[in-house]
């Protein structure tokens, strides 16, 4: 018995490192990063890009945690080729500084030096690419299965965080969206108001894409999302964009089966104003400020209708040829999908293989454009205290009950998808 449990151990890993190998040849970034050495029993590794930013009041929040052992953080110093020479002394005295630093807790910090990227790719979503494959080829050269979190430099996290990063990778997930909250103290009256409708916005789409029936809505926050080191490597890992990074790449990722909501920490991600990136928080607060964007309405609640009617009926629509909601037909002819459509229950041979095959080809990206070619077609967008309203059986009059609400339907989710 104990050989054949033996055997069972080496297969598993043989087929991880093949896995990796495979990886690095088809996907791996094409400079060569030095590696990172963790210790053996390393089973968790927090991934945090930093980009001309002081990563101390993070640093310090993972030190206020427990030490649940097995953990390990690395930071990943980024910037262009054509950065500002000011911050490309800034992060080479700090990839300095932080190499091998301990936090209060004794949790060892190490950081990479991702210096002088070619411009055009330059970003978070190659920062979090380079220091995410490194962290895997380093949980290879232990022989570990191991889970890779990704936290940013602005975040601060509640107590309980790193346990609950532990108990997740015990657990066996494939991957996870973590509980986050913007905070909402020492800001000014007009800050507060413009985060607090940015975040409902969030929160409003999730639940109404759950309202939806829609299998593989989760949050898709980069700062709040964490994968199994395998599936890691499966899916093709991270991407490069610049922006929505975490999106696509979650997108990717849920459809694997084994993906949890994590409920019971919180991340707090910044509320600050940024111009870096083309959308995210930072760009959301930036524009609201100079009274580009408007978050005070949301899409339409009979979009979602439409697609819970589309959503709850896809095995009657293959095995009895129901008929496609109205919007759905006209978003798949305007977008040159019917044909994938109609290739999809081709190549089905059952009703139960149809379905999996359609969660995979029915993707986050998708359903987005479905819900912009609505708004834009069929029905414009109301009041988002009326959407949610009328969605969730409430009775809104302002943003603070509305946010307060939706965080209580987050933080009590108890959501995981199935293979």
């Amino acid at each position: 018995m104990l050989i054949l449990q033996a055997n069972v151990i080496i297969t598993i890993l043989d087929s991880f490192s093949k896995r990796v190998q495979q990886y690095n040849k088809r996907f791996g970034v094409n400079k060569s990063y030095e590696a990172i050495r963790i210790a053996p029993e390393t089973k968790v590794c927090l991934v945090i890009p930093c980009y001309d930013e002081d990563p101390q009041a993070t640093l310090k929040s993972l030190g206020n945690c427990e030490n649940p052992g097995h953990t390990e953080v690395v930071l990943v110093f980024n910037h262009g080729k054509n950065a500002d020479e000011g911050i490309k002394r800034k992060h080479e005295q700090q990839a300095k500084f932080f190499n091998n630093f301990r936090l209060d807790n004794d949790i060892e910090v190490k950081a990479i030096r991702a210096f002088d990227l070619p411009p055009k790719h330059a970003g978070v979503g190659l920062a979090r690419k380079i220091g995410m494959d490194v962290v895997l080829n380093a949980f290879e050269s232990i022989g570990y299965d191991g889970l890779l979190i990704c936290l940013d430099a602005d975040c601060t996290v509640s107590a309980n965080y790193l346990l609950s990063m532990k108990k997740a990778e015990r657990s066996g997930v494939n991957g996870c969206s973590i509980y986050f909250e913007h905070p909402l103290e020492n800001l000014s009256s007009q800050k507060c108001i413009n985060i607090g409708l940015y975040e409902i916005f969030l929160r409003a789409y999730v639940q109404a894409l759950r309202f939806s029936h829609y299998s593989n809505a989760f949050h898709t926050v980069g700062s709040s999302m964490g994968v199994r080191s395998s599936v890691y490597a499966k899916i093709g890992g991270m991407n490069r964009r610049k922006a929505g990074e975490d999106f696509y790449f979650l997108h990717k990722l849920i459809p694997q089966g084994a993906f949890h909501d994590l409920t019971e920490c919180t991340v707090f991600p910044s509320s600050r104003i940024s111009y870096r990136v083309p959308f995210g928080t930072g760009r959301a607060m930036s524009e609201m400020a100079n009274g580009i964007k408007d978050f005070k309405s949301f899409y339409n609640n009979q979009t979602f209708k439409d697609l819970q009617n589309f959503n709850v009926s896809v095995e009657d629509i293959y095995s009895v040829n129901k008929d496609i909601p109205k919007t759905v037909k006209a978003f798949l002819q305007h977008g040159n999908l019917y044909s994938e459509w109609e290739d999809l229950k081709l190549r089905s041979t059952n009703t139960k293989q149809f379905v999996r095959n359609f969660n995979f080809w029915w993707d986050g990206f998708k359903v987005l454009k479905y819900v912009h070619f609505v708004r834009d077609h069929f029905y414009p967008n109301q009041s988002v205290l009326e959407v949610t309203s009328k969605l969730f059986g409430q009775n809104f009059t302002n943003t603070k009950d509305c946010l307060d609400h939706l965080r209580m339907l987050d933080q009590s989710s108890i959501r995981t998808t199935q293979l």
